[in-house]
């Protein structure tokens, strides 16, 4: 029990050290970005540049312009992704990041042949080994401290997290709505799937939990 304490005590303190890092992230990166806009030539004269006929510096401006603004964006998205825990979005930060690194190389064949192959690679990943859809009848035995939100992405279910981070704390809330006592093998209906309670302290708190998938 006193570790099962500790555990959650680190769980929350880690949860609190990456948001402030998100926070930190954001801010460090709206402020480049300002910084970016008011400091960049080329954003002021690049309509010169283009109408000019110069096709070489029309290029190099537009590659010195796209460049960090995609920067801004694989930032964007790493917060994101700290923020839903949500390993799909691993995908769409490497894609960028691959595809700034190919407008970065530019002319060099060899560099934008195998940022090409990369991007096909990823592509071909996300497509056919990433689980699209997982079937009803999907049960997983897990922790109940886990977050509702990442549970959603883990079975591809739809359960409301307005209320309550943790699946934990939503179980005891609708227990407590419909005057449910928490006790081991009682099964719970939440939203399409079936929990079901394998283990409680002496509290009565559930400690270890089944989630099966009904929709």
């Amino acid at each position: 029990m006193f570790l099962k304490k500790v555990e959650h005590g680190l769980t929350r303190a880690a949860e609190f050290f990456l948001i402030a890092i998100t926070v930190a992230l954001l801010f460090i990166s709206v402020i480049l970005f300002v910084e970016f806009l008011f400091m960049s030539p080329h954003l002021f004269h690049l309509e010169e540049i283009v109408f000019s006929g110069h096709l070489k510096d029309s290029a190099k401006s537009l590659k010195e312009i796209i460049s960090p603004l995609l920067m801004f964006v694989i930032v964007v998205e790493l917060i994101i992704m700290l923020v839903k825990h949500q390993p799909r979005i691993v995908f769409d930060v490497l894609l960028i990041a691959i595809a700034r690194e190919i407008i970065i190389a530019g002319h060099n064949f060899k560099d934008v042949f195998l940022g090409t192959i990369s991007l096909l690679i990823l592509f071909f990943v996300r497509k056919f080994l990433t689980l699209k859809t997982i079937p009803p009848g999907t049960a997983v035995i897990i922790d109940p401290y886990i977050t509702i939100e990442s549970l959603n992405e883990m079975l591809d279910v739809h359960i409301p997290f307005e209320e309550d981070k943790y699946l934990v704390d939503l179980i005891e809330r609708v227990a407590e709505e419909r005057r449910i006592v928490l006790k081991k093998k009682k099964v719970i209906d939440i939203a399409n799937v079936k929990v079901e309670i394998l283990d409680v302290d002496e509290r009565g708190k559930p400690v270890l939990v089944r989630v099966m998938k009904t929709a």
